[in-house]
């Protein structure tokens, strides 16, 4: 379904290529205009629009799932890299995309990609004129934008392509882990296969969320965010950074700009969290150059892996589900000011993919042995006190099987002993 999302992407923006035109001032009321004479204009702008929110959904879904099932420690590293620069590619795009959109956040948007780009060069003079020229948004802008918009989402698909050739050329999609093709049907290709299981996906998530959005919201208004773009760019006199909230997939990203202490640290740990996903096979098998006799246990098996992923998983939704608009923030003097479930979740999230999910498998086979050697001695120590518990009720309770006619009773301090007969039957 991931695929056939792209595909879509690509088609609907080579259809809004046609009627865009890089000017600040005209591209909504060109998009108007390009509602009311182009038949099914506002359908394709619309799915292009939520198209963006579609594919970061299904990509996190293929990365966690991927992350559950543990296919970096058996897939192709060079196709899990791929994938993973795939993934920072798009976002990349997407921002681009925004920057055109000449809404609320375009400018914002345009300046933090000018800012970054600028922090590469060590903000040496004015090393983004050549790209970003005054970091706001203009028809020399926007032109040099639209042309990058338009001609890396195409390396995108190629990455993609060079992705699946990577890490699917030899694996049935059937099943949900890495199992050989078994070649008994007519068909023997995997990529009818998989272009089967991508139809009969999108069938059923287009049933989900049209019942879902059907029963939940009668009206189609409370899901249109079309209203945010009516704030026309050259209309505003200023933008607030603090103050604009950004898309939900972008949240992550700037929050962990604003909570980082220099904007030098937050576009560390921002660069950090790509590179801990990409190169995660490399990593594992960097951790466990010494560990190969431990073997690979699948999350769905172990109650301790899969509370872990959990929490790794609500702490991604943590942290793209809160504004960070003045919700949480970093001060000079007093440091991290804010919810501190935010602070929790990023710092899970980094500490569960740089160790957590590469030393998984070693805490779950020592926490085995663990329990299995203390069984095993409790056994032999529940054995042998047993025993001699035995033995001692038996030699005062069942005292007239014993060979001896005499024992010695303690009783009010003093030594007695009785002269036991044994009874004949």
């Amino acid at each position: 379904m991931l695929m056939l999302a792209i595909v879509m992407q690509l088609l609907s923006g080579f259809f809004l290529g046609w009627y865009y035109m890089p000017e600040p001032g005209l591209v909504i009321e060109l998009r108007e205009e390009m509602f009311n004479d182009t038949r099914f204009g506002a359908e394709v702008f619309y799915m292009h629009v939520r198209g963006v929110d579609t594919i970061f959904v299904l990509s996190y879904m293929h990365i966690l799932k991927k992350i559950y099932l543990k296919n970096f420690v058996t897939s192709e590293s060079d196709g899990w890299i791929i994938g993973g620069y795939a993934f920072l590619w798009f976002h990349y795009i997407v921002a681009l995309g925004i920057s055109l959109s000449a809404s609320h956040l375009s400018d914002l948007t345009l300046t933090i990609i000018a800012n970054i780009y600028w922090s590469l060069f060590d903000n040496i003079y004015k090393t983004y004129y050549v790209i970003f020229t005054n970091k706001h948004l203009n028809t020399d802008q926007m032109t040099r934008l639209m042309m990058f918009h338009y001609f890396t989402p195409w390396y995108y698909l190629y990455l993609v392509q060079l992705h699946v050739l990577f890490c699917h050329e030899s694996w049935d999609s059937d099943s949900g882990e890495n199992n050989y093709e078994d070649k008994t049907g007519s068909y023997i290709s995997w990529f009818y296969d998989a272009f089967l299981k991508e139809l009969q996906d999108a069938w059923y998530w287009t049933i989900f969320v049209f019942i879902y959005f059907w029963l939940h919201h009668f009206e189609p208004l409370t899901v249109n965010y079309f209203f945010f773009e009516r704030w026309n760019i050259s209309e505003l006199d200023e933008i607030r950074f603090y103050g604009v909230a950004p898309h939900w997939y972008f949240r992550p990203l700037m929050g962990i700009l604003v909570i980082s202490p220099t904007h030098y640290e937050g576009l560390m740990w921002m660069g950090l969290f790509f590179i801990l996903l990409t190169f995660l096979p490399i990593i594992y098998n960097w951790y466990n150059t010494y560990s190969k006799h431990v073997p690979t246990i699948p999350m769905q098996n172990s109650l301790i892996q899969t509370f872990a992923f959990i929490l790794f998983v609500t702490s991604m939704f943590c942290s793209a589900s809160m504004l960070p608009c003045g919700r949480y923030y970093y001060e000079p003097e007093g440091g991290y000011v804010g919810n501190p479930w935010v602070k929790f979740s990023y710092q899970y999230m980094y500490l569960y993919m740089a160790w957590f999910v590469h030393h998984l498998d070693l805490i779950d086979h020592h926490i085995f042995q663990f329990f299995q050697i203390f069984l095993r001695k409790s056994s032999k120590l529940y054995k042998r006190y047993i025993r001699l518990f035995k033995n001692t009720i038996s030699r005062f309770v069942h005292f007239d099987r014993l060979p001896q006619k005499y024992f010695s009773v303690i009783f009010d301090q003093s030594n007695y002993n009785l002269n036991i007969k044994r009874h004949k039957r």
